[in-house]
């Protein structure tokens, strides 16, 4: 194309020096022309005439090579845009050939056909695309007044949005475009307004179970002090998980939010994890959990507090409610170097079947749910760890010990 353009440039130039040099062609012959005027009048006029006729011929060539030119940058132009676009488009001619395409449309058609297609034309004959042949044929009943036709493919774990459009010179377009990311976004978006209203359904049940027994214990003399005390007990209880659901849901979502560390400073990760520690003591205690802190003192990094203290928070909080009694935590820094810190924290508890793992992370997920709400657990504590280290530019995994229980390891940028 760009050679084109440059022959097209060569083409006007010399269309512009053939006119410049008939005119100065003219300009000498001119005493020539005075003399046929006074002589010979329809010589004259054939003269004029003709450099009339070519002072036109030059300037509507100039013009059509102009416009020429300017169609052929903007179709390079588009095809530019093509190169670059996360759309898969090929357009054909209306005998279905094509006219032209991107490599992306290329690549999608292949990895739904399963083989690498011959040409573009091939797809007409992948069953994947059927619904094209047949909106082309005029069988496909779901086309819309005949000028389009959309459909889904879910193929290879991936999902394809196509769609179909006839031109006005009979030709069509077809667009493939890749809405995995769309459609899992959704996916959990809807899952997540599901299990909210789920976990909020049960203490707001619970609530209101417990305030209409007292009521009704009102209405027939009252209950004694003791069982009404434990009603309001259980109803400050619930109150309190709805609190702390309400906290981390606004915490995941600042997060998603934000895309990035707003308020970052320089602290000691050490210093940070013995608070962490001493504001959960009694839960320690309660539980007979020891905690064996092999961190160095001082061990410096840059970062958002509050959040790096959400993440030990709420590591240490799924030990005391999982691992079991009697266990200990044992938390560490095993490389280190200019950019990352690699921690482990881990525990010898009674750790999670194999094929949990994976989901350990997933906002409201709970092997034992019944367990989990008794022990006050949002089941979210385990997404805001991930979400937390991943604002701090590291990755977290998952797995069990050899030795018994859970093992998280996860970097920190320094």
């Amino acid at each position: 194309m760009k050679a084109k353009l440059k022959q097209l440039s060569y083409l006007y130039l010399i269309v512009i020096l053939l006119s410049l040099l008939f005119f100065i062609c003219y300009i000498f012959l001119f005493a020539d022309i005075w003399d046929a005027f006074l002589l010979d009048n329809s010589k004259f006029w054939t003269y004029l005439l003709s450099f009339i006729f070519f002072i036109l011929f030059a300037f509507i060539s100039i013009f059509m090579i102009s416009r020429v030119r300017t169609s052929w940058e903007e179709k390079e132009n588009f095809l530019a845009h093509l190169r670059i676009s996360r759309e898969g488009l090929a357009i054909f001619d209306n005998n279905k050939r094509l006219s032209l395409s991107n490599p992306l449309f290329n690549q999608y058609c292949d990895l739904i056909s399963d083989k690498i297609l011959s040409t573009p034309e091939a797809i007409l004959d992948v069953p994947e695309f059927a619904r094209i042949a047949q909106f082309l044929n005029g069988t496909e009943d779901d086309a819309n007044s005949d000028s389009y036709v959309s459909f889904s493919i879910d193929k290879n774990g991936k999902i394809f949005k196509v769609n179909c459009i006839r031109l006005q010179n009979k030709g069509f377009e077809v667009s493939i475009n890749d809405v995995t990311q769309v459609e899992e976004q959704e996916r959990l978006k809807n899952q997540l307004t599901q299990n909210i209203a789920h976990e909020f359904k049960t203490p707001v049940s619970s609530i209101q179970g417990y305030l209409e027994t007292i009521l009704k214990g009102k209405e027939s003399g009252g209950l004694p002090p003791e069982k009404e005390l434990y009603f309001l007990e259980r109803c400050y209880a619930q109150g309190e998980r709805l609190n702390s659901l309400l906290q981390d849901i606004s915490l995941l979502n600042k997060m998603g939010a934000v895309g990035h560390i707003s308020k970052m400073e320089s602290f000691n990760l050490s210093e940070l994890v013995k608070t962490v520690i001493e504001d959960v003591s009694l839960s320690l205690d309660a539980s007979e959990i020891q905690v064996n802190n092999q961190l160095p003192n001082p061990l410096f990094m840059r970062g958002n507090f509050s959040m790096v203290y959400s993440i030990f928070r709420n590591l240490i909080d799924n030990s005391i409610s999982y691992a079991g009694r009697g266990t200990t935590i044992f938390i560490n820094c095993f490389r280190s170097d200019e950019k990352f810190l690699y921690i482990s924290f881990s525990d010898n508890g009674v750790g999670v079947d194999d094929k949990y793992l994976n989901r350990l992370f997933e906002r409201f997920y709970r092997i034992d749910k019944g367990r989990s709400r008794k022990l006050g657990g949002t089941g979210l504590g385990l997404s805001i760890v991930k979400n937390a280290v991943i604002l701090h530019g590291g990755s977290i995994s998952v797995k069990n010990r050899v030795e018994g229980g859970l093992e998280f390891i996860f970097t920190l940028a320094r």
